[in-house]
């Protein structure tokens, strides 16, 4: 009887203790759920990766996706989706292939360049910028990341898809031909313009090829679209949750003749 009166004190005195020594924890996790705070919303997740909205408002700033007449808003933002969903798995392959970075005179000329077109578009780039939320920086390494990829796929494709004469003719006959036919300029003759025609059959070899393999990434990959907000009821797709870490107690300045810590 004694024994089993002493067990059961001193597993008590282990529960109290265990829950003295959990209530720092308790109290600093209720602390931080009290400051979780909504920072941005989930648009899509790829290969368990969330892309935050915050990224597709951004895309529609740097991405030369023009809109399409009589093209709705939701429907741009999909395409534009749409294409930050393909260029996240294009890089996820570079990345797995050690592709190097580009230097810093590339970055900024294409800096360069996305402030030329959007001046042309009758905006201003540092407003547009302020809009997305986006700093110059923001912008640089942005604009990193798509060169990357565009080198990645550059150096995959273009070696393997040469243009031939008979695809420089068809490329010619198909679509160079009805092109300048419909502008109502004349048509030269093929061999005035076969170099542009073989490095135009080129190109649409290796868009091909890239769509194709595009493809593939997607087949393979775990992509879930979350569906946009809808104002009317005010559901909206998941969120992303940030903690904001607890404000330090600043250490009040030693008065003279106090001991210092």
């Amino acid at each position: 009887m004694r024994r089993a009166a002493a067990r059961r004190t001193v597993s008590c005195r282990a529960v109290a203790t265990l829950r003295w020594r959990l209530l720092p924890a308790l109290l600093v996790a209720a602390a931080s759920l009290a400051e979780t705070v909504l920072v941005d919303r989930v648009a899509a997740s790829v290969n368990d990766v969330a892309i935050p909205e915050s990224a597709v408002r951004r895309a529609m700033v740097l991405a030369p996706i023009e809109r399409v007449p009589g093209e709705t808003p939701e429907a741009y933002r999909a395409r534009v989706l749409d294409a930050l969903i393909d260029q996240h798995l294009q890089y996820e392959d570079a990345q797995r292939f050690g592709s190097e970075p580009p230097n810093a005179a590339d970055v900024e000329e294409a800096m360069a360049n996305l402030t030329k077109r959007l001046r042309q578009e009758g905006k201003d780039p540092a407003n547009e910028f302020a809009k997305a939320g986006m700093t110059a920086d923001d912008v640089r390494a942005s604009l990193e990341r798509q060169l990357v990829v565009q080198r990645y796929l550059k150096e995959r494709f273009r070696a393997g898809t040469m243009a031939d004469e008979e695809r420089a003719r068809a490329e010619y006959d198909d679509r160079f031909v009805p092109e300048t036919k419909a502008a109502g300029r004349p048509v030269p003759p093929f061999e005035e313009v076969a170099a542009e025609m073989r490095a135009r059959a080129q190109q649409r070899g290796i868009d091909d090829e890239i769509d194709k393999w595009t493809r593939e990434l997607r087949d393979k990959a775990r992509i879930t679209i979350y569906p946009t907000p809808l104002p009317a009821t005010g559901l909206g797709p998941a969120v992303l949750l940030a903690t904001a870490p607890p404000a330090s107690t600043p250490t009040p300045p030693a008065t003279e003749g106090a001991p210092r810590p």
